[in-house]
């Protein structure tokens, strides 16, 4: 998994690095001064450049260091192996396909391996998938009846046999082969074939469980194993910020490069007409030559490189890498019961959850607990309730009878029809299932009488009236999404072959011909308008002629490796066929807490949200409607079974003027959307502009019956606008992988179905109601903060640089400097970059609870774009008039040289350049002290001690360059400047008009503001105490005292 090897990682991190725009521009500035006589030193560049670059390269070192690590770890683990005729340890790494491998109880799978044997007398083994998918639950993997009996070393290594399967490919469910048997070691004479699937083969990175030990044999390792397949990595997302950040730095390289070229034109022509009869100019020949124009020409650039900040980037990533960590420790994000924090798998997207604009969820587990109980029920036309432990007839509310034969039918189809086992743990029996669905449907069939107790390759175990029957477990038609059902092939104990299914009524009800097919359709459309999850059952007895036909059907597409699946389905189809129908079942998923605050919140933000479900119609517009995320006022408009693109498209437009009509009505009607999965691929297909405009206008919108990807070809429509807008997309199972990672910013749930959504992510909470606290106080502060980061970079180095280009009006337009080169390299470094730092990661304008409480804090910073061209311009105008004052100021001072005349001493270029510095120095400390509006004691460190570090170091710097103090025999231009501009009282006063004359236009602007045109955050500044809690607020009591703030 590691990006770098020893030999290419300095070459291919550089590369990586100087692909930015401004660590190539400042490569090339580093390039022209090494060619040409420039007025500074390369080291002035050099040395910042190179720590930049050595910070991150040291950054992404590390992390690789890590991956390495990790991957030695796995790579080097002790593995036993038949070779010789013998059992032999190697590390991992060194297992070739067609070893033959054995694992024990708690090893975790090296490589993908067909299971030959175990220590189970069935030939089974219990595995745990929670490395690949997160699902906890225990599996049960089979292997082929001719290998379970094979448990000696000597057995296996005389085994004969060839293994054919599939190309490697990242389906973790999906393995097709077969084991084939030999009479001889050249495979001529074939005595068996078995085909072998998914419930054969040990996952790399799954766990044996219950199982004392296993056999296996590789057939895909390293780089070819499923879960190395699936490591790779996602597409890069690009945050807005940084796109933004590039353009403004290619506006500052276009501006340097076309000042200087206008100053080096100007240069030459003063030169040539100007002063060409000065005194000092007495037999000067003026010939430029082109080499003379292009060096006057590039130390122009030198001189104003400093006008783009070199460590912008670092300090960027720097605050965005530690304040994602303030998401892992925020304790109102803390999930208790599940010991579960919020997690931050990047930090690239931190600001992002400060502008989004549309949510797109996904429904079950997300805004349900996708914790099932089993409430009704409908057998033979008839519904049933489940009340306090027992089934109840609706109809007059009566106990159901027990010796009624089709409702037992219907019990034992529910305990029959699933794929679920069970384990024992202390004598008690216990069920582990994948789905939720199938555990409890199976727990209430076992509460109504009919109880599961065992399940074993061959065979199925339920107690009816204290007796077990037993039934020869024969084949099963899996669950698929192109099916939605599935199926299982049984002979009961009197010797019928039945056939039960399960699934959607939209699937199962089509493929019956008998039974209450209406009344059972109608009794699911009233279990889903009540938000129940339904489905139905159905079965069918199989004659032998039939059985045999089932089996030609099976084993041909068993002993298939290619086209299996298309095989599968045909077979499938021909099986599942003439069903009778028995009954439907309704299960509940209740809402999670604090789904309806959430939403609520959403909405007050400005944030749409978009539900994206496979789940059937009713349920989800139920789900919705309970979830506030339909009101009551609201219309709602269906797009439902539409495959005609010219109604769907007749329906769009008649809802689109209708929408459009009403946008500026004053009683504020809102509009809701439903579409199903068929009219969602029509318009999509048909008429995608139509459909995009028609549904952006409508409050809220609600898509069921979708697959995976149509949920992210949904989220891709919305993200490509021509707005732009920011996306999130948020979910917890492994259907919600394609929108999380095709949404801006994508947020994965700690739930039940799996872990594949949090792998995936860039977030990961453990409750949708956590999504309020992510966007609306750190997407907030995060937002504002960085915005405050980036544009106070740019301020800084335009009123550093200001000064020297406006000094150029003075001397002639020679590119000279007027800062010493250890000035130049402590600017970035020492003296301006710790105070932002703390600004970007401790600064909140308001306290949290309150951004929490009041979600319309959030639709105001996110639709302000605070990185805008607007604040762009404020922020470059207040720089250029920072500029302008020191620069003024500094010049008048040495205008008349007995300003400064102390001691019969005159000043000269560097003590204008050092009062210049100073003064710059003391402006942007003060202004980010302006600007920060929570102070913790980090805060006042880094600004406050960087003013005293900048006076102090620059007393030691003066002694140090004076040689009269210091042992140095050589002295420079910045002799003893320090001290002597420090003995002179005009100094201070002229810091002191300057720092205030500098913020004197931000400070009269936000009186204005805050007094005439207050936005809503300055309206709470205001009437806000000062005093209030950092980020964690988990006191409750708190979040009272800020409602009653607001109900004053």
């Amino acid at each position: 998994t590691s990006k770098y090897t020893f030999w290419n990682f300095i070459p291919k991190n550089l590369y990586e690095q100087f692909k930015r725009i401004a660590n190539f521009y400042f490569l090339c500035v580093v390039i022209i001064m090494l060619c040409i006589e420039t007025p500074i030193g390369p080291g002035t560049t050099m040395m910042p450049l190179t720590i930049v670059i050595t910070i991150s390269l040291f950054k992404q070192g590390y992390e690789d260091y890590n991956r390495h690590k990790a991957d030695n770890e796995v790579n080097h683990r002790l593995v036993s192996v038949i070779r010789h005729g013998c059992l032999q340890q190697i590390i991992s790494k060194n297992i070739r396909v067609g070893d033959v491998v054995k694992l024990e109880c708690e090893d975790e799978f090296p490589c993908d391996m067909v299971l030959l044997s175990s220590s189970d007398e069935e030939g089974s083994c219990y595995i745990t998938t929670a490395n690949l998918d997160g699902e906890t639950n225990l599996k049960i993997l089979t292997c082929p009846d001719e290998t379970k009996s094979l448990l000696t070393v000597q057995e296996l290594y005389g085994l004969d046999a060839s293994i054919e399967c599939e190309p490697p490919n990242v389906d973790l469910y999906r393995f097709q082969g077969r084991i084939v048997f030999a009479t001889d070691t050249n495979l001529d004479n074939i005595s068996a074939m078995k085909s072998l699937g998914s419930s054969n083969l040990l996952l790399r990175g799954a766990t044996l469980k219950n199982t004392k030990f296993v056999y296996g044999v590789p057939v895909y390792t390293g780089k070819d194993s499923k879960m190395a397949l699936n490591q790779a990595q996602a597409q890069y997302k690009l945050p807005s910020i940084e796109w933004k950040m590039n353009m403004y730095i290619l506006f500052f390289c276009f501006c340097v490069v076309a000042l200087a070229t206008v100053l080096t034109i100007i240069e030459f022509f003063w030169e040539v007409e100007c002063d060409k009869n000065a005194l000092y100019r007495t037999n000067v020949t003026f010939s430029h030559s082109i080499w003379g124009f292009l060096n006057d020409f590039f130390s122009f650039i030198v001189l104003f490189n400093y006008v783009i900040p070199i460590s912008l980037y670092v300090t960027v990533e720097a605050v965005k890498f530690i304040s994602s960590y303030f998401i892992k420790w925020d304790m109102e994000m803390y999930h208790a019961e599940s010991d579960t924090p919020a997690k931050a798998n990047t930090s690239d997207l931190n600001e992002e959850l400060g502008q989004i604009e549309y949510v797109f969820s996904d429904k079950t587990g997300t805004l349900t607990e996708n914790e099932l109980v089993f409430r009704k029920c409908s057998v033979e036309g008839f519904k049933y309730s489940s009340k306090e432990g027992t089934l109840v007839l609706e109809e007059g509310e009566t106990p159901a009878d027990t010796n009624n034969q089709t409702l037992k039918d219907f019990l034992i189809a529910m305990s029959l029809c699933h794929s679920v086992f069970t384990t024992e743990h202390q004598g008690l029996l216990n069920y582990e299932a994948s789905s939720p669905d199938e555990k409890a449907l199976v727990e209430a069939a076992a509460q109504y009488g009919i109880k599961f107790m065992f399940s074993s390759r061959n065979s199925r175990k339920i107690k009816i009236d204290g007796h077990q029957d037993r039934y020869e477990f024969l084949y099963i038609l899996p669950f698929d999404n192109t099916r939605k059902r599935m199926s299982i092939i049984l002979r009961d104990p009197s010797g019928k072959v039945l056939l039960l299914c399960k699934g959607a009524e939209s699937s199962v009800l089509e493929i019956c011909d008998s039974g209450c097919i209406d009344v059972t359709r109608q009794h699911v459309d009233d279990y889903a308008a009540e938000g129940l999850r339904t489905l139905v059952f159905a079965m069918r007895e199989i004659s032998d002629t039939d059985y045999a036909k089932v089996e030609e059907l099976m084993t041909d597409c068993m002993n298939a490796i290619n086209d299996r699946e298309s095989k599968e389905q045909l077979a499938f189809q021909t099986i599942e066929s003439n069903l009778c129908c028995i009954g439907a079942t309704g299960v509940e998923d209740r809402l999670q807490d604090g789904v309806l605050e959430t939403i609520s919140a959403l909405k007050e933000g400005g944030v749409k949200l978009w539900v994206l479900t496979g789940d059937k119609m009713e349920t989800a517009v139920n789900i919705s409607q309970s979830c506030n995320h339909f009101t009551s006022s609201m219309k709602l408009h269906f797009l439902t079974a539409r495959r005609d693109a010219e109604s769907v498209r007749q329906t769009l437009s008649s809802l689109l003027k209708l929408l459009e009509g009403t946008m500026h009505d004053s009683r504020g009607q809102t509009y809701g959307l439903i579409v199903d999965g068929t009219s969602l691929s029509t318009a999509l297909t048909s008429c995608p502009d139509l459909f995009l405009r028609t549904t952006l206008l409508c409050s809220a919108v609600l898509c069921c019956r979708l697959s995976p990807l149509q949920k992210a070809k949904v989220v891709r429509m919305v993200k490509e606008h021509k707005t732009n807008p920011v996306t999130l997309a948020i979910g917890d199972g492994a259907n919600d992988v394609s929108m999380i990672l095709e949404a801006n910013v994508g947020v994965g749930i700690f739930g039940k179905e799996g872990r594949q959504a949090v792998r995936s992510c860039d977030f990961a909470i453990a409750r949708f109601q956590y999504l309020r606290n992510l966007m609306f106080v750190h997407g907030h502060y995060f937002y504002r903060r960085i915005a405050t980061v980036v544009f106070y970079f740019f301020y800084k180095n335009v009123v550093f640089v200001g000064p020297a280009i406006c000094f150029l009006f003075m001397n002639g337009y020679s590119p000279q400097t007027i800062y010493s080169e250890l000035q130049l390299i402590g600017f970035n470094l020492l003296f301006s970059a710790l105070p932002i730092i703390s600004y970007g990661l401790f600064e909140q304008h308001l306290p949290p609870t309150l951004l929490y409480e009041k979600p319309s804090l959030y639709k105001e910073s996110a639709t302000t774009n605070l990185l805008s061209i607007k604040y762009f311009c404020s922020w470059m105008s207040l720089a250029v008039w920072n500029s302008f004052i020191i620069f003024l100021f500094a010049f008048s001072l040495f205008y008349d040289a007995g300003g400064l005349n102390t001691n019969q001493r005159v000043g000269g270029l560097w003590c204008y350049g050092t009062v210049v510095y100073t003064c710059v120095i003391f402006t942007i400390n003060i202004m980010i002290a302006l600007k920060t509006r929570f102070w913790v004691w980090f805060t006042h460190f880094t600004i406050w001690g960087t003013l005293i570090s900048y006076l102090v170091l620059s007393y030691f710097y003066a002694l140090w360059t004076n040689p009269s103090v210091m042992w140095l025999h050589e002295t420079n231009d910045a002799t003893y400047v320090f001290i002597w501009l420090a003995s002179a009282s005009i100094i201070y006063l002229t810091l002191i008009i300057v720092v205030l004359l500098c913020i004197l236009p931000p400070v009269l602007v936000m009186l204005v503001q805050h007094h005439l045109y207050p936005m809503e955050v300055d309206k709470f500044r205001i009437y806000y105490p000062t005093e209030y809690t950092p980020i964690t607020h988990s006191n409750n009591n708190s979040k009272a005292n800020y409602s009653t703030l607001l109900e004053d």
